[in-house]
């Protein structure tokens, strides 16, 4: 029976079992430094975020409604930020995961997204865009190297410009919607959405090559690495 005891059961016994294969996998390292962990991480990784999803959808279940805050306490843990300027509306999150099948549950970071986004525009109410630019900046930790970079297509979007439709857009028709996406070097893995008039479109240009050009220099300078 899935009651909440035996949910709270599985979650603990998931978590647990997640403590022990980290724990075995850092030995593993310890003695052989150059094993691949990707594998053995990126499984683990799934448990945890299926697990997380699962933990919160029983705290939804059991939480009273005047305290219903804990999607945008995980989006403030998660470091999901929305920022207004006069040229364009900035949202920033974790670096985002590539594809994956279709057995993996997106609302790890989805829907604190969603939650993040509606506490914006309550806070800060702004018209909907009936037409925009929506530019995508894939940054990538400098200090983890350059053969990390992937493909456009090979990283997952979708889902998310989906979620930014649903708040701050009257359609995302490529009638009405431009998407842009680009590449930078950082201090962190994050993906940052910068939503625009398409007249501010060229501006932002600008201002991201500029961005691109300091940071590029930096990385050359600190790592030796070009791309």
């Amino acid at each position: 029976m899935n009651t909440k005891e035996n949910q709270i059961r599985i979650a603990a016994s998931n978590f647990e079992g997640i403590s022990q294969q980290l724990f075995s996998l850092a030995a593993g390292l310890e003695k052989r430094p150059s094993t691949n962990c990707f594998p053995s991480l990126d499984s683990i990784n799934r448990i945890a975020e299926a697990t997380t999803v699962s933990l919160r959808n029983l705290v939804g279940r059991v939480t009273p409604e005047e305290n219903m805050t804990f999607f945008e306490d995980a989006a403030e843990a998660m470091s999901i930020t929305v920022q207004e300027s006069d040229q364009w509306l900035k949202i920033t999150l974790p670096g985002i995961i590539p594809h994956r099948n279709a057995r993996d549950n997106p609302t790890f970071l989805t829907r604190p997204m969603r939650h993040a986004l509606l506490a914006f525009q309550r806070e800060h109410p702004i018209e909907r865009f009936a037409d925009c630019a929506i530019c995508i900046v894939h940054q990538y930790d400098v200090a983890l190297g350059s053969k990390r970079i992937r493909d456009y297509d090979n990283i997952e979007t979708k889902r998310y410009l989906d979620v930014i439709e649903s708040v701050f857009l009257t359609n995302d028709t490529g009638l009405l919607c431009t998407v842009l996406q680009a590449t930078a070097f950082s201090d962190r893995d994050a993906t940052i959405f910068y939503i625009m008039p398409p007249w501010r479109l060229t501006e932002w240009v600008q201002s991201y090559l500029t961005f691109h050009t300091e940071n590029q220099k930096k990385a050359d300078s600190e790592t030796g690495m070009y791309i």
